[in-house]
Parts: structure tokens; C-alpha cells; sequence
């Protein structure tokens, strides 16, 4: 298929705090972006819920904003990609109607379901099915809660989908459809398989008829209808191509396409991956398992639950408004902690805001400052909560490196990185240089452009696309002057967890049942 040189590629990208759009040209540059926020809505302890219907009417803002600065864009844009935050829950009837809010992926009120599953089912051979825990965080225990509590409600749904595949739907009419990314972080995908491991949900409780139809993530799913085309200000008939969670989609837009590319993304979450060519879970069960866009790519990696989050809850407690970007909240914090030296006077900050997913899987988990004396600062505080960060991610690569796939190099990306000092402290505890990406935040997106790219030709494969679209900015290099605080500091960290475990689990403190159905690493 034959393009033309003034085509667009769009794409549309859900994350937890709102929508971002961006326009690129077929030869990979940026073009244009556009961003709306989405409001989350805490109804109860552990609840973390978003409207569905907001994320299309951020969508649609960011296609009218951008109509207005992208001359002829309605006409100019040949194909349209998805991305969207993963693990979640959305009902929907068949005509895609939502018949509650979305269960987004930080919502951990299912752990006590979590723990009675653990009961009956073995969370080890759950695990090796899925290349997933058995635990809160991802769609099975949400799906089970719901089962349990709203058993009407789920009645009413036809199927439970992710948030890129509600806004497919919007756009195409193509409703009960997910792709390979999205449904391998559900905890009911059999990756050897290939398939839905239906036995599996019905054995949580799960009726099976709610798991939707796996499509490629690299294949239009339709056109524009008339009706999203009235919406959007776009053509009637503009391909949609289905795309992928954002953790997929943030795997091509690093330029990780080939087995042993390793990247750091760092956002509200964040994560390390490795690409691998085949399924290879880890025998410790600390990582998971994530396919990639790409057919046969496997993604393993490990998440930190708090690590942009954790510096807007500190800004917050410290009196900077969070009605700001995620930009201007990292650049204030940077002075404040630039005050401090490396090591942060020999604070730490244990960043379990939301109970902890790799390596420890503890959704009861807390944060704590430990070592605080009357002679810390407020800059001392700011360092030690970015090292804190750091030294979790750190103790996630540490589970690479047993398995003898550590990289060497690890590409970075993801809004956080825009911090200099953020990318020294990194580079630091990590012992490794890291490539800094052109456009760090708008990786995940340059992801979903680059798979409809392949989609419908423009690029003939994913190496073609990396070469148009990913380009390396800078490089950070480790302080061979900081090696010494930071491998204590780090040995430190990690024997916070183990110490305190049980004063989490404290019953008469009112916490969560703590759930232990995989082994946590205490190494």
C-alpha cells in the first residue's frame, strides 16, 4: 500500500491520570500532541474506579484541540493506534453500553479474595500458566470481587474488556475484542496455550462467557463510524488498528524489538523489562509476563506500584498543588532534592504507598522513612524519596540478574525521566548507563503509532518503524564516586521489608489481610 508523504499517523493513548494524543508523520516525527486529564474516583478503601465515558470525551477534546493546530487534519490522517493502562476491569453490554464504572488496575479491594483463591487454587501453577500472580493487581482477583459483590451488575455484561479496547469500540462499533498485550496481563491468559484459560476462570468463580475475543494487536479492527467521525472532527472510514496495553505499546515505542533489549519506564508506575523469544517465567516468581505487540515477543518484568505517584503524594504533603503536569511537579522537586548529597544523609524511603508488586507482592506493604533524626531536611526527605525509587527498581533488576538476563544497557523513558537529577540517581543505584529517549514521555504512544504504521504498511515491519520513529537523546553515565553509598544504601533497602513485614500485617492496626500466595523475595 502506497501512502502519501503528508499523511498522519494519530494516536490515542489512556493512562491513569488522562488521555494523550499525538500526531506523527509517516517518517516518525512528532507533529503534534494534545492531553486531557480524567478524574479517580477511591469509593471505598482499596476502590480505584474511572468512568469510562470520560476517557472518550478526553478523546474526543484531543482530537478537536488538535484539528485546530494540525492543518487538514481530518483529511491527512491515514491511520489511527490505540494504547491504554492495563490489568483492569471494564464491563460492557453488547452494545458496548458500561454497566459500571472501570476497575483500573491500582484497585486492590479484591485481596481477600486474592487470599481465598490462594486456598483453592495453586498459585504456583497460576503463575506458570499466566506468567501472573494470583494477586490483586491484576483482572482475575478484580473479576472475582465483582462476581462476589455485584453479581447483578455483572449479569448485565457481555464482556469485560480493557481501557484501550472501550475506546476501540467507541471509535469502530467493534465491541468484545482484546489483543494478545492486554489479555496476557489478566492473569486468565495460558501463554503456552495461546488462549483464554477458561477452566481457570471458572474455577475463581469467573463466568468465562465475559472474556473477550483475542485479536492481533497489529491489524485494523474497522473504520471510523459515522458517528465517532461526527465526534472527533476525523474521517468516516479511517482505519483503527486495535494496538496494545501500554505496557506493550511502550516496548516497541523503546525500540526493544529484539531478545536482550532492556527498558526502564518511569511513570505513575514503573517497570524494568526484557525482551525474550520465548516463555520463560522465573522460578522465584518474582517478575511476570507480558506478550508484546509483535507475534511470539515476550516482555518479562517487574513493577514498581509507587514511583511517580510517590512524588506527588510528597509534593502534596509538603503544599505544592497537584493541578500541575507531572512535568512541573518533577522539575519542583529537583531543586529541593539536588540540596541533598547522594545517599540523602542516610535516609531511606521504603515507596510502598499501594502495597508493592515486584519483587515482594505484598499488597499490604506501606512506606516508611527510616532512619529520620532531628538533623534531616526537607531536601534530605525530597533525595531519599527519589533514591527510594530507584532502590526498589534496583531490587527488581536484581531479579534479572540472578536469572542471568540483566542488561548491560538500559534504554529509559516515560515522563519522570525529563529529571536530570532523577536520571543521575537512576543511573547511580543501577551501575549502568542508560539511554535517554527523544521524547521519553510520549514513548508509550509512539508505541500504538508505530504498530498501526505496520498495520496498514507504512512501516514493513517493527525493525523499519524503530528506525523511523526511535531516536536516542543523551546518555547517562553512573558517578563512579556514588558506587560505594549506593550499593550500602541498597543493601539497607532491601533488608527493610523482611524487618518490617510483620508490623504491616499487624491485625489490630485494622490492615489488609496481607496476601502470600507467591513467594516473596527477601534476598
Amino acid at each position: 500500500m502506497r501512502h502519501r508523504s503528508e499523511e498522519l499517523i494519530l494516536a490515542l493513548d489512556i493512562g491513569t491520570t488522562g488521555m494523550k494524543a499525538v500526531v506523527y508523520s509517516t517518517t516518525g516525527a512528532l507533529v503534534a500532541n494534545a492531553s486531557r486529564g480524567c478524574s479517580t474516583d477511591r469509593p471505598s478503601p482499596g476502590a480505584t474506579e474511572q468512568n469510562p465515558a470520560s476517557w472518550w470525551r478526553a478523546a474526543v477534546a484531543c482530537c478537536r484541540s488538535l484539528g485546530k493546530v494540525v492543518p487538514g487534519l481530518d483529511r491527512r490522517v491515514a491511520v489511527i493506534g490505540l494504547s491504554g493502562m492495563m490489568n483492569g476491569c471494564v464491563l460492557v453490554d453488547e452494545r458496548g453500553r458500561t454497566v459500571r464504572p472501570g476497575v483500573i488496575h491500582a484497585d486492590t479491594r479484591c485481596e481477600p479474595i486474592c487470599h481465598e483463591l490462594a486456598a483453592r487454587l495453586d498459585p504456583s501453577l497460576v503463575y506458570r500458566r499466566t506468567g501472573c500472580h494470583l494477586a490483586p493487581y491484576f483482572s482475575l482477583g478484580k473479576l472475582a470481587w465483582l462476581h462476589r459483590h455485584e453479581r447483578d451488575t455483572v449479569g448485565r455484561a457481555r464482556w469485560f474488556i480493557q481501557a484501550k479496547d472501550y475506546l476501540a469500540g467507541r471509535l469502530t462499533g467493534v465491541w468484545g475484542v482484546t489483543d494478545p498485550s492486554d489479555a496476557s496481563l489478566t492473569s486468565l491468559y495460558d501463554v503456552r496455550a495461546g488462549e483464554w484459560a477458561c477452566d481457570l476462570a471458572e474455577e475463581a468463580g469467573i463466568d468465562s462467557r465475559l472474556l473477550p475475543e483475542i485479536r492481533p494487536s497489529c491489524m485494523s479492527l474497522g473504520g471510523l463510524t459515522r458517528e465517532a467521525a461526527r465526534s472527533t472532527g476525523l474521517l468516516e472510514g479511517t482505519p483503527v488498528v486495535l494496538g496494545g496495553g501500554d505496557g506493550a505499546c511502550a516496548t516497541l515505542g523503546s525500540g526493544s524489538h529484539r531478545p536482550g533489549h532492556a527498558y526502564h519506564y518511569l511513570g505513575g508506575t514503573s517497570w524494568i523489562a526484557v525482551i525474550a523469544d520465548r516463555y520463560e517465567p522465573d522460578p522465584e516468581a518474582r517478575t511476570s509476563h507480558l506478550l508484546g505487540l509483535a507475534p511470539e515477543e515476550h516482555v518479562n518484568y517487574g513493577t514498581v506500584q509507587s514511583a511517580g505517584t510517590s512524588v506527588e503524594w510528597f509534593l502534596a504533603q509538603i503544599g505544592f498543588g497537584t493541578r500541575v503536569s507531572a512535568r512541573r511537579r518533577i522539575a519542583a522537586l529537583q531543586p529541593l532534592a539536588a540540596a541533598s548529597p547522594p545517599g540523602a544523609n542516610g535516609l531511606l524511603f521504603l515507596p510502598y504507598l499501594d502495597g508493592e508488586r515486584a519483587p515482594i507482592w505484598d499488597a499490604s506493604a506501606r512506606g516508611a522513612f527510616i532512619g529520620l533524626t532531628g538533623g534531616h531536611t526537607r531536601a534530605d526527605l525530597a533525595r531519599a524519596v527519589l533514591e527510594g525509587v530507584a532502590h526498589a527498581l534496583r531490587h527488581v533488576l536484581s531479579a534479572f540478574e540472578t536469572r542471568g538476563i540483566a542488561p548491560e544497557v538500559i534504554r529509559v523513558l516515560g515522563g519522570g525521566m525529563n529529571s536530570r537529577l532523577w536520571r543521575t540517581i537512576f543511573s547511580g543505584i543501577y551501575g549502568r548507563p542508560l539511554h535517554v529517549l527523544e521524547r521519553p514521555e510520549s514513548c508509550t504512544a509512539c508505541g500504538a503509532a508505530m504498530a498501526a504504521a505496520c498495520a496498514v504498511g507504512i512501516c514493513q515491519d517493527a525493525g523499519e518503524a524503530v528506525s523511523r520513529f526511535v531516536r536516542i537523546a543523551d546518555v547517562e553515565y553512573p558517578d563512579p564516586a556514588t558506587r560505594d553509598v549506593y550499593d550500602d544504601a541498597q543493601l539497607r533497602f532491601r533488608a527493610l521489608y523482611p524487618a518490617l513485614k510483620s508490623t504491616f500485617h499487624w491485625p489490630s492496626r485494622g490492615f489488609a489481610t496481607g496476601f502470600s500466595g507467591v513467594p516473596s523475595d527477601s534476598s
